[in-house]
């Protein structure tokens, strides 16, 4: 069962009752739900870990739902790539809450207006440096920034191939084509593998052996798009912290205080239907106890 409870007032948004046995594709689904009960252009949305889904969360960004979703390996923030594309953003456009508007935003590495001041931030990187990954004696890979790839497939000829999903997530330099792990293929004598690196970043990168020669497969990666848009997601832990406070408290609620230990029915329309009448009643206890019943009554005949 899926919830989003509005934070200032403790009610119940919207819900969902699904057959998934995790939580992962449901972010996004019921953030846009609740942003068309609430009828708003733009909402926040706190989840524990389970909800870490690196889709959903681009999912989220990409149609004004500012994600503060628990990492599950990443300790400061998450980087979500975007292709770049080329447009002159209007400041009319820059402050759209439409999905069609923050979409083309950020495609252009342009922050829009309901962006700032949270957790979101942007920037431009340029093919630059000439770097290089290189093969250690112990069978891994470092890469340009430091990052250390490990074996995952051998070829029938010798080749290798190496990838590292944590480093895709952290690195702030991209230097590989892939948009879920940092991955890269050696042939069977291969050292080093030449890359072009988008960003500055921190780190220095490693220079590439000024003795040899790019192999012809590098030609490829000069082909590759000039710009790449990458999107930081800072951790907001007191966010996660708040929604403990929030999702946890109707569920005890409706348990406790309304018998609802167990459903009575099968099927996701029958649980729907039942949960929705302990949802609805949650909710109407919730608005007297906070506005009174004849403020409440008042509201519904007006």
């Amino acid at each position: 069962m899926q919830t989003a409870v509005d934070r200032d007032s403790h009610l119940i948004a919207d819900f969902e009752v699904t057959s998934d046995c995790n939580d992962y594709n449901s972010l996004k689904k019921v953030a846009q739900q609740a942003k068309e009960t609430l009828k708003v252009e733009t909402i926040h949305a706190s989840a524990d870990k389970g909800y870490d889904d690196h889709k959903e969360i681009e999912a989220c960004v990409l149609n004004g739902i500012i994600p503060h979703v628990g990492f599950q390996n990443d300790k400061e923030e998450r980087l979500i790539v975007l292709e770049y594309k080329a447009s002159e953003i209007t400041e009319e456009e820059r402050a759209s809450t439409k999905p069609e508007g923050i979409r083309r935003c950020l495609e252009a590495g342009v922050l829009p207006k309901c962006y700032e001041n949270t957790t979101i931030s942007i920037e431009t990187q340029e093919n630059g440096k000439l770097s290089c990954f290189t093969r250690n004696e112990d069978d891994t890979v470092t890469c340009p920034t430091g990052c250390t790839l490990t074996r995952v497939h051998t070829g029938r000829d010798g080749s290798a191939q190496y990838q590292c999903q944590s480093a895709y997530r952290s690195c702030t330099n991209r230097c590989t084509e892939s948009k879920r792990h940092k991955v890269v293929l050696f042939g069977p004598n291969t050292i080093h593998v030449p890359v072009l690196m988008c960003g500055g970043g921190e780190k220095a990168f490693t220079s590439y052996p000024p003795e040899e020669i790019p192999y012809n497969a590098f030609t490829r990666m000069q082909k590759r798009a000039k710009k790449t848009v990458v999107l930081h997601i800072r951790n907001d832990i007191p966010a996660q912290r708040e929604r403990l406070c929030l999702s946890e408290h109707p569920f005890g609620t409706v348990k406790w205080y309304h018998g609802a230990h167990y459903l009575l029915c099968k099927g996701k329309k029958k649980a729907t239907a039942e949960l929705g009448l302990s949802f609805l009643t949650y909710n109407l206890r919730r608005a007297i106890n906070m506005a009174g019943a004849e403020r409440l009554i008042a509201a519904m005949q007006g």
